[in-house]
């Protein structure tokens, strides 16, 4: 048995090995920079607690503790509507689910203003991730349960330990309202704000969404945290919607594409289209008939990450 364990750690070692060699690669310089630059953001690893069995109401339960223009995060998993309401995720950061057999985790990341879904496959098997209590670039730093690594959870890569350079695969979760989705749908699973956890989910630590008080995090130019690269081309905190087309990622100014309902822009000599949603208040960006998965986010959080791609920004005209 002893012989046979160990067989079993010695390939584990040998994958990681091989895939790290093959996806590091030209992103060697970006990891090592964005690693070195790791910061506590205060809480010890989980001690801001993913929730890792997440409980589902209908839209009438939850319509008794969600107004109607708190934020919240739509994904389409399986043909079934899973809704995750900003106030609970705020508090969580993470929420682990599996569904058919397939791990999944919807993430968000308030200092940045990013939500973003994950598939759990990794090149040693699938995982779930939890809070580590570090930042990169003000942004969450997720780890895996399998091997401690860390990812940036805007990027979708790790950024250290052994999978260091592995990417991540992306599924669409939209930012919209609770009343986009009371209008749209008859029936979805609203994640409870029965979690288990002692939090109060009608505050925000950090502000407010839908109003401009004195020290709101979300409203004001204000940031906690450094970030590596900076870039006025829009204020801080205008959201864009981030995306990427063979290789080369893009962002939108989402207020440009809601007052101008549609635009085209070329991305690697290739034409897309940028569509306001106001079924969902939101911004699709289409190729031909595909598509793209799509993430909104803070323009500092985006710019930090990928300032090598700034001319794929596209927004008003000055």
């Amino acid at each position: 048995m002893i012989i046979k364990r160990l067989t079993i750690i010695l390939l584990i070692a040998v994958l990681i090995a091989v895939t790290t060699a093959n996806v590091f690669g030209a992103d060697e310089e970006k990891i090592k920079l964005l690693s070195e630059n790791i910061v506590s953001g205060g809480p010890p690893p989980d001690g801001i607690p993913p929730i890792e069995n997440p409980n589902y109401i209908s839209i009438e339960e939850a319509d008794q503790f969600l107004e109607a223009e708190d934020a919240v995060f739509l994904a389409e998993l399986e043909e079934e509507i899973y809704v995750f309401p900003q106030s609970i995720m705020v508090w969580h950061e993470i929420v682990n689910e599996e569904i058919d057999g397939e791990k999944l985790s919807i993430t968000y990341c308030p200092l940045t203003g990013s939500a973003i879904g994950y598939y759990g496959d990794l090149s040693i098997g699938s995982s779930d991730f939890g809070t580590s209590g570090k930042l990169v670039n003000s942004n969450l730093i997720m780890y895996d349960r399998q091997t401690e690594s860390y990812w940036s959870q805007i990027l979708g890569q790790a950024i250290s330990g052994p999978l260091a350079g592995e990417k991540l695969d992306r599924f669409q979760l939209t930012w919209t309202s609770w009343s986009n989705i009371k209008a749209k749908y008859e029936r979805a699973n609203i994640l409870s704000n029965k979690t288990g956890f002692n939090r109060d989910y009608t505050s925000d630590p950090y502000g407010s969404y839908r109003n401009n008080q004195s020290g709101n995090y979300y409203r004001d130019e204000n940031l906690y945290f450094d970030v590596l690269s900076e870039n006025d081309s829009l204020n801080r905190k205008d959201i864009v919607t981030a995306g990427e087309y063979k290789g080369q990622h893009f962002a939108v100014e989402k207020e440009f594409v809601v007052r101008e309902k549609e635009i085209s822009f070329n991305i690697d000599e290739e034409q897309l289209t940028a569509i306001y949603e106001p079924e969902l208040d939101t911004v699709r960006i289409r190729k031909d008939d595909e598509e793209l998965i799509v993430f909104d986010v803070m323009w500092f959080g985006w710019h930090a990450f990928y300032p090598d791609f700034s001319e794929n920004l596209i927004k008003s005209p000055e």
